[in-house]
Parts: C-alpha cells; sequence; structure tokens
C-alpha cells in the first residue's frame, strides 16, 4: 500500500515524463505556445550533439531534428561547446556560454548566450537541454560601443589634446596623460591650489577669474595663459576650453575641457609681428637712403669741385673723406637688405661681402671692439646671393659682439676671416672667432635649433643662427660652432665654390647713337640741389646742361623740339619713377638714357644706357657721361 508520500512522488515522476515526451513530441498545446513565443530557443540535444527536439521548427532550416548542433555555429564555437558539454557530462552541473553560428531565419553572424541544461537518468546525463537566447544586436551594440571609444582615443592621441575634470564637489582634478606633459608634471595636482601653483604667476589672477566666472554664468569661455616655465626653460602657451556640467535643478557638478599647447602658434604670431615691422622699417629705411643719398648727391660733388680748385684747407679733405664713407655705408646698407626674389644662378663674391659686412659693423660696434678682417686672396663665387650671405656673416658677427662681455676682464676682439680650406681647395671658408665667454656644450648642442637662445626676451629671438645654417646648407655648405667656455667661440662657414658666370656680371650694351657736335645733356630730377649740382660738375667740361623737375616736364621739352645728346634720369621721382617714365621719354627721343639712382630697380629695362649710383663722384659722373657718348659704357 502506497504511503501519500510515495503516491505524490509517484505522480510527480509520471508528470515530469509526460512534460519530456510532450517536449519532444510537441504535442502538449501549453509547452507548444511557451515554445513558440519565447525569446529564448529551446532543444534538446544528446550528448554527442544530435539534436532530439526543438521549441519550434525554424524559419530557415524547418525541423532540425535529427541534425547536429555543431553545423549550426562557427567552427570555433563548435570547439568551445565541445568543451563545455564534456564537462557538463562530467561534473553533472548547467553551463552558460556564447556561440556565433546562424539565426533562426538561416542568416549567418548571430551571436547567442545558452544555458546548457543536463537531463540525466540516475547519475548519467543522458540529454542536454539548451536554452538559446540570441544577443546579436547587443553584441553589435557593445562592439560598436569600443569601436567608438578606440576611435575617440585615437582623435584624442592624435590631436595632442590635453583633458581635465574639476570635481565642484570634492575638489578633486583629474587629467590625462597628455595635459601632464603639456604642464611638465607626472601627475594631475591634487586640488585648486596646487592646480593654480603650475600657472605663470603673470596669468594666476586671469585664470581664476575666468574659473570664477565660468561658476557664475555657467560659460567657460575660452583663453590662454601661460604654464610656469622652468628653470631657463622656454615659455608654454596653453589654449583652456570647457564646459560647465550641472544636474536637473541646476546645480553646477562639475567643468570639463580640454586644453591645447599653442606654444608654435604664439612663436609664428611674433615672427610675423616682427617680419612686418622689419619690412615696416625696412621700407623706411630705404626711403631715408634716398633721401639720403641725394644730400650725398651734392655734397660730394661739391666737395671734390672745391678740392679740384687747388683748396689746401684740411677740413675740406677730411670733409670729402666723411662723405665718401657716409656713401660706402649706405651702399653697402642698401645691398644688404635688397630682397632676392630668386636665387637661382645668383652668386657672390665671399669676400667681398665679407668686407662690406665687417665695414658696417665697424661703424656700428661699440669702440673697445677689435674688428679684424683678414682678406685671403681672390678665390671665386660661392652659389649664394650677396644678401644671404650678407645677412648670415651679420647674425654671426652680432652674436660675436653680444658674447664679448665688457663685464669681464677680457679682451674685446672679434675676428672674420676668410680664405681657402685647407681639406678642400673646391671651398671657401668663412671662419669668426671671439674672446667672448663661450658656452658649454648643453648649448652648443642646440644653437641652430628654432627659438632657443641665451639672450635675455629683447635681445634675441633664437632664429638667427636656425636662419643661417638653413641658407648656408641651400648653398651645399655648411656651419659648424668649436667653443670652449670662458675662452672663445668660433664660427666656420665652409661653402663650395662654382664657377663665375653671365649671371655674376651686368653688361650694358655701348651706345650706338650719333655724337652730336654740341652736346646737351637733359638732367631730370626732382631735387633743385641734385640737378644744380650735376649742372656744375658737366658745363666745366664743356657740355651744355638743360634741367626737367620731373618726368612730364622732360616729355615737354622733348615735344618742344629741344635737341639732346644724353639724358640723365632720376629714378625715384615722387609723381613718376624713371623706369616708368623711361618708355614715353623714349619714343620723344633717341638720346641714350643714364639711370641715376641710389637703388637699382629689380628689372632694369631694356635699352638703358648705363647705371650711374647716387651719390657718385664727379669723375664718376663725368666718366659714364663721357663713355656713353662716345659709345663705350665704363
Amino acid at each position: 500500500m502506497e504511503t501519500g508520500l510515495e503516491k505524490e512522488n509517484r505522480v510527480l515522476r509520471e508528470r515530469v515524463a509526460e512534460l519530456e515526451r510532450a517536449l519532444v513530441s510537441g504535442t502538449d498545446p501549453l509547452l507548444r505556445s511557451l515554445s513558440e513565443l519565447a525569446i529564448e530557443y529551446m532543444s534538446v540535444i544528446s550528448p554527442d550533439g544530435q539534436l532530439l527536439a526543438a521549441g519550434r521548427p525554424s524559419d530557415g532550416y524547418g525541423s532540425v531534428v535529427g541534425k547536429c548542433v555543431f553545423d549550426f555555429v562557427e567552427p570555433k564555437s563548435a570547439d568551445l561547446m565541445r568543451v563545455v558539454f564534456a564537462r557538463l557530462i562530467a561534473t553533472g552541473c548547467s553551463e552558460l556560454y556564447e556561440s556565433v553560428g546562424f539565426g533562426e531565419d538561416g542568416s549567418p553572424g548571430h551571436s547567442y548566450l545558452t544555458r546548457a541544461v543536463p537531463l540525466k537518468e540516475g547519475e548519467r546525463v543522458r540529454a542536454i537541454v539548451l536554452v538559446s537566447t540570441d544577443i546579436t544586436d547587443r553584441v553589435r551594440l557593445e562592439k560598436s560601443i569600443v569601436e567608438k571609444e578606440e576611435t575617440l582615443r585615437f582623435a584624442v592621441k592624435a590631436s595632442r589634446l590635453g583633458l581635465w575634470q574639476f570635481d565642484i564637489t570634492s575638489g578633486a582634478i583629474t587629467w590625462n596623460e597628455r595635459l601632464c606633459e603639456i604642464f611638465g608634471v607626472a601627475q594631475a595636482p591634487a586640488g585648486f591650489e596646487e592646480y593654480l601653483s603650475l600657472i605663470d604667476p603673470l596669468d594666476q589672477e586671469l585664470v581664476k577669474q575666468q574659473i570664477s566666472e565660468a561658476l557664475t554664468s555657467g560659460i567657460y569661455r575660452n583663453f590662454e595663459h601661460r604654464v610656469r616655465p622652468m628653470e631657463q626653460g622656454p615659455v608654454t602657451w596653453v589654449l583652456a576650453s570647457g564646459t560647465v556640467v550641472k544636474d536637473t535643478d541646476g546645480t553646477t557638478l562639475r567643468l570639463v575641457g580640454g586644453a591645447v599647447d599653442i606654444t608654435e602658434q604664439k612663436q609664428l604670431d611674433a615672427l610675423q609681428q616682427r617680419a612686418a615691422r622689419v619690412e615696416s622699417l625696412g621700407q623706411l629705411s630705404a626711403g631715408l637712403a634716398h633721401n639720403f643719398n641725394n644730400l650725398l648727391a651734392v655734397i660730394l660733388p661739391a666737395l671734390e669741385l672745391h678740392a679740384e680748385e687747388g683748396s689746401e684747407n684740411p677740413a675740406l679733405g677730411a670733409a670729402l673723406e666723411a662723405a665718401l664713407q657716409a656713401r660706402d655705408l649706405v651702399r653697402d646698407l642698401t645691398l644688404l637688405t635688397q630682397r632676392d626674389f630668386t636665387n637661382t644662378g645668383v652668386r657672390a663674391d665671399p669676400l667681398e661681402v665679407a668686407a662690406r659686412v665687417v665695414g658696417i659693423c665697424r661703424a656700428t660696434f661699440p669702440k673697445d671692439i677689435q674688428l679684424d678682417y683678414v682678406r685671403g686672396s681672390y678665390l671665386g663665387h660661392v652659389s649664394m646671393s650677396a644678401t644671404e650671405l650678407g645677412q648670415v656673416l651679420l647674425n654671426l658677427l652680432f652674436n660675436a659682439r653680444d658674447a664679448v662681455d665688457p663685464s669681464e676682464n677680457q679682451e674685446r676682439i672679434v675676428e672674420l676671416s676668410v680664405g681657402a680650406t685647407a681639406d678642400n681647395p673646391g671651398s671657401v671658408e668663412l671662419r669668426l672667432r671671439d674672446t667672448g665667454v663661450g658656452m658649454t656644450e648643453e648649448v652648443r648642442a642646440r644653437i641652430f635649433e628654432p627659438f632657443f637662445t641665451t639672450k635675455p626676451p629683447h635681445k634675441g629671438s633664437g632664429l638667427g643662427l636656425a636662419y643661417s645654417i638653413d641658407r648656408v646648407r641651400d648653398a651645399g655648405g655648411t656651419l659648424q660652432c668649436e667653443s670652449l667656455p670662458g675662452v672663445e667661440t668660433t664660427m666656420i662657414i665652409q661653402l663650395p665654390l662654382t664657377a663665375v658666370g653671365a649671371a655674376d656680371a651686368v653688361a650694358f650694351a655701348p651706345s650706338t647713337r650719333r655724337a652730336a657736335s654740341a652736346r646737351t645733356i637733359l638732367v631730370v630730377d626732382d631735387e633743385p640741389l641734385v640737378r644744380r649740382t650735376l649742372r656744375r660738375t658737366l658745363e666745366p667740361e664743356g657740355f651744355t646742361v638743360v634741367e626737367a623737375a620731373h618726368a612730364q616736364g622732360a616729355r615737354d621739352l622733348l615735344k618742344s623740339g629741344a635737341h639732346v645728346d644724353l639724358i640723365i634720369l632720376d629714378q625715384s621721382m615722387p609723381m613718376e619713377s624713371g623706369v616708368t617714365a623711361f618708355p614715353s621719354i623714349r619714343a620723344l627721343s633717341p638720346a641714350p638714357v643714364v639711370l641715376f639712382t641710389g637703388m637699382a630697380p629689380d628689372l632694369l629695362p631694356a635699352g638703358i644706357a648705363a647705371l650711374l649710383e647716387k651719390p657718385a663722384r664727379s669723375a664718376e659722373i663725368r666718366q659714364v657721361v663721357r663713355g656713353v657718348l662716345e659709345g663705350v659704357v665704363p
């Protein structure tokens, strides 16, 4: 006789068996509805993977009973499932695993999360129930999020953007690695006061004001500030940007944002401003040189005329010598500042350039500096314009001047020597030595870096040597530095020599004009003193001189029928330059034209007979005039 408990157990076992048979056969309507409507896909497999039953037929495959479960997953997932099933059979415990295979519609690339439950008979597992959930959308979403996060990390890294966060409640500050690098620290500051200590003292009030305004207004405005400089280190500029994060009730929670190192941009802006000032100064200097040349064009011939008349006044000779030195100085400065729009075929004689630059420095250096120039014999030309080579030498000479410290008990000597290279006969060596303070090996190794300088901010930009080595390398040469701290520094330029070509000589075609028996010269110049001086210089030679104050006056004179044998035409006139007026004047007269100027134009018009540099000595004026009239250009 069964007891009540035994009867209940028997009924329960029979119901479980009935449900198992119904699951396999699909005859139980409740189980069938649950299987068809459930998100999970249920199936029963044998221990070796054969499908014994399925909760519902597949849209893509129909009934899968009798097939192998491993045929519906990728090979890697099949290997994983075999391991899982073996462990489940050995332990009798359920397992959870992920696999990738085909969807119920037959499409590939579906991800499943499956619970594997053993069906046991005694201690033996006779079947495995698989309850699988399609998690494809979740897996794809997670993968997309990971890819976007990686993309964002790569973008932040590539942009060199420093990221920061300031928690208002806790006061905690979070920085990424790049921001620590910008501020030169190993980790983020512990609090706001430590953060302020990393700011340049000149900008600390600005930073406090900007953050206070952001907390008050809810708007974080972009601003620039400097990082506290390291000892003898360069200034670092930062552009800070951010936003204010609030909760739903409007309470400010934190500030978040980024910072970018804009030091190079600041340096370039300063360089552009400096270039603009230099260009303006160059234009001003050109105008001053023109006016000064006009004054010298009067002074020089006048002094020479008095000297030729036999005056024995020593003051007159001194004045003439000073005027000649002033002329050479202005000419050297003008040649040095002329722009080269192309370097193709341009060559320079290093001996002449060095002599010109030394002359400028002797006129401007302190008198207690001994500036020596050791000039070798002529070797040839180098593939570098006189302007660029002169600028390179000026940079080196100015550095040497600054290095010779008057506070030190030492001789202030700067020596420039130009000659053949001992180990390379095909090159020229320019060696500049100074008895200055010298430099350490660490400084010497960096002197050619752009913006590196040991000078105070108002005395140097750190660009002179960088410019110099670039120009020397462009010409195929080398620039090296040798230095002994406290003793001397020597800068050595070696440049390859090049053959002198047609580009190195300026030739004018000799005039083929008829020499009239009565030679009349038309002087066209806006300066009355210059016209008067040319008249006093030429009339004693038997020439007839007529004058015009501007180009239109010259055209009116020629249109009236006046005959002239030669025209001296000023280049720099206020209303119309000589080059501009030349074609119209030439159309009215076949007389040869001599262009009289202190600054030669970039392009000399064809047909100009000769170029007479202003200021000119009386002998030079007469020589050019006679040479043009006689058909032999001096």
